[in-house]
Order: C-alpha cells, then structure tokens, then sequence
C-alpha cells in the first residue's frame, strides 16, 4: 500500500477509537454522538437522517430508539405529510449535544496542538480540503 493509503487509514482507525474512548466516554456510542450533533441543525425526518449516515432506515429508527428512551430526541409527524416521522432534540438533548460537542472540540484542539504551530495552518487547510473532496466524491464511491 502507498504511503498516503496507510496514512489515512491509520488515522481514521485511531480517530474512531480516539472519539469512542475519549468523547463518548462509554456514555453514547459513536453514532449516537453523531446522530445528536447532526439534530443541533435542526429538526430531520429519519429518512433524511438514514441517508446521512448511510444506515438503512431500520437502523436509523433503533438509534432513534434507543436516544428516545433516554430522553434527548422526540418524534413528532410532519405537518405536511403524516406519513413522515420528524426527529429533533429535547431540552435534554441539546444539553448533551453540546456537551459532546465540547469535548469533540477539546479533543481536536489537543490533536491540533501536537501539530507543529508553523504547519498548523498547513493542516487545518489539508482537512478542509479532504472533507470537500470526500464530499464531492461521496455519491461516486457508492459501492454496496
């Protein structure tokens, strides 16, 4: 494998871990802490959200589940559509999300400060443009 290869593996690997054991400190699991940073846009159905994190909608609807039976999100029909099933946080909820969101911002400070202050920059502009051509490409590399 090409260096660049490993290098972005690598890091994803340990950046899940990282985010697992040091902002979801065991009380959420990684795709719950997603889940409740994406509700602070707003309000989404769970369709939506399923297409967001490229679950399947049952899989969407026991996340939903299980942050329900916690308190932190509250379904409610769309005004316009029955048929559709809104997702948005508690009181609760928004409380915990910020409070994720904090230590998700504590942690990347920390791994931005053991980059050397004059390639800080540098790094912070190569992961804003990693983030825009995974983006771009994202529906292109569909393959399951």
């Amino acid at each position: 494998m090409s260096s660049v290869v490993e290098d972005v593996i690598a890091f994803c690997r340990m950046f899940s871990s990282f985010e697992r054991e040091e902002i979801c400190c065991g009380t959420v699991s990684p795709a719950q802490c997603v889940l409740l940073q994406t509700l602070m846009e707003g309000e989404w159905d769970v369709s939506g959200l399923a297409a967001q994190a490229r679950v399947t909608k049952g899989a969407m609807t026991r996340l939903v589940d299980g942050l329900e039976a916690r308190g932190w999100v509250a379904r409610e029909k769309a005004e316009d559509d029955g048929r559709r099933v809104l997702v948005s946080l508690t009181r609760d909820g928004k409380k915990e999300a910020k409070r994720l969101y904090r230590l998700t911002e504590k942690s990347i400070a920390t791994l931005l400060e053991r980059i050397p202050p004059t390639e800080r920059d540098q790094a912070v502009r190569s992961i804003h443009l990693l983030r825009q051509a995974a983006e771009q490409t994202r529906t292109h590399l569909d393959c399951c």
